[in-house]
C-alpha cells in the first residue's frame, strides 16, 4: 500500500516508504505508526520530525496554551496540570514559536478571504518589567473594525513623571529603544499592506514620520487623545464615540488577557522576550476564536461578525 509521507534523510516519497508496524505512544496513549525507507534503510514513524517530537507531557500542551491566553499565570497552570513550573516556562517559548508561524499564516488567509487591508489602526500600550521604575512600550497595529492583530513589537522606554528621579538613581540611565522597535514594526507591515492603505492613529509624532518613510502614498488622520474612561483599565475612552475604538478594544483585550499585563499585579514580566512570546501565544487563541466565528457565520464580513460578539 502506498504511504503518503516522505523519508527525512533521503527525502524519498512513495512507494519507496513501506510500513513497518506501529508502537503505543505512552505519553498520550496514542498508536503511531512506523515506516521503512526501502531507497536508504531509514526507519522513522509517523511523529518524526513533528513539533512535539520526543516531548514529555505533551497532553498538557492545550492546557498551556489555553491558560496563557485566559490570564493565568504560570505558577497557577503548573498546578492546574501538575507538572513543576519550569515545564510550563519551557513550554511557553516553544509553543510561541508555533503561534507566531500560525499568525502569519492567518494575515494570509485573511488578505486572500477578504482582499487587500485598507485601513489600519495604531497605538502603544505602556507597561513594565519587574518594576515600574522599568516601563515597557509595546506598539501594536491591527485592522480597523476587526481588531485582527498584524504586528508589534516590545521596546524599552525611560520612566517619566515622578518616577525618573527614582528610577535613574536605583538603576541608572535607561535606554529608549522604541523608535528602532516601532520601524521594525513598520518594516513587517510593508509586506502585509498595500501601498495606499490609510492610518489612524493618536497625536504620537513618530507615527507620522513612519508612515511618511514606509509608506509615501497612504493617507493618514490624526485624532487627539482623551480621558480614559473606569472601565477597560484605562485603554477604552470616556467618550460618547470613539474612533480609535477597534485599537484600543484590542490594548484592553490584551491586559485583561495577558496574565503579566494587568496593572495591577504580582505576575509581572521579568523578561521582554517572555513577554513577547505570551503576546504571541494570546494573538493566536484570539486569531482563533475570530476564524471559528467566519467559519460559523460564512458570508458575513468580519467587521458584523466581531461586533455582534462583543
Amino acid at each position: 500500500m502506498d504511504v503518503n509521507t516522505t523519508c527525512p534523510r533521503c527525502a524519498a516519497q512513495s512507494p519507496s516508504i513501506v510500513r513497518d508496524g506501529f508502537f503505543w505512544r505512552a505519553d498520550d496513549s496514542k498508536k503511531i505508526q512506523r515506516y521503512q525507507c526501502k531507497t536508504c534503510g531509514k526507519k522513522f514513524s509517523a511523529a518524526t520530525d513533528k513539533p512535539a517530537y520526543r516531548q514529555k507531557c505533551r497532553r498538557i500542551n492545550s492546557t498551556v496554551r489555553l491558560g496563557l491566553a485566559f490570564n493565568m499565570c504560570q505558577r497557577d497552570i503548573a498546578l492546574l496540570t501538575n507538572v513543576n513550573v519550569k515545564t510550563v516556562a519551557a513550554r511557553l517559548v516553544w509553543q510561541a514559536k508555533l503561534s507566531r508561524e500560525k499568525n502569519k499564516r492567518f494575515i494570509d488567509q485573511y488578505i486572500k478571504r477578504y482582499g487587500p487591508i485598507t485601513t489600519v489602526q495604531l497605538d502603544d500600550l505602556i507597561t513594565f518589567e519587574h518594576t515600574k521604575c522599568k516601563p515597557l512600550t509595546v506598539p501594536v497595529a491591527v485592522i480597523a473594525g476587526t481588531r485582527v492583530p498584524l504586528a508589534f513589537g516590545i521596546a524599552s522606554i525611560p520612566a517619566s513623571g515622578h518616577l525618573a528621579a527614582i528610577a535613574r538613581k536605583r538603576y541608572g540611565k535607561r535606554e529608549d529603544n522604541s523608535r528602532q522597535v516601532r520601524e521594525t514594526v513598520f518594516e513587517q507591515l510593508t509586506h502585509i499592506l498595500p501601498a495606499e492603505v490609510h492610518f489612524e492613529t493618536d497625536g504620537h509624532d513618530h507615527y507620522r514620520v513612519l508612515i511618511k518613510r514606509f509608506f509615501p502614498q497612504a493617507t493618514h488622520t490624526v485624532f487627539p487623545s482623551v480621558r480614559g474612561a473606569v472601565v477597560g483599565q484605562g485603554e477604552l475612552k470616556k467618550i460618547h464615540f470613539d474612533p480609535l475604538f477597534t485599537i484600543n478594544h484590542f490594548l484592553a483585550t490584551m491586559r485583561a488577557k495577558v496574565n503579566r499585563l494587568v496593572r495591577r499585579t504580582w505576575c509581572t514580566t521579568k523578561d521582554p522576550e517572555r513577554l513577547s512570546d505570551h503576546t504571541d501565544v494570546m494573538i493566536d487563541v484570539f486569531c482563533d476564536h475570530l476564524q471559528r466565528l467566519w467559519l460559523r457565520d460564512k458570508g458575513v464580513c468580519p467587521q458584523e461578525i466581531v461586533s455582534c460578539s462583543t
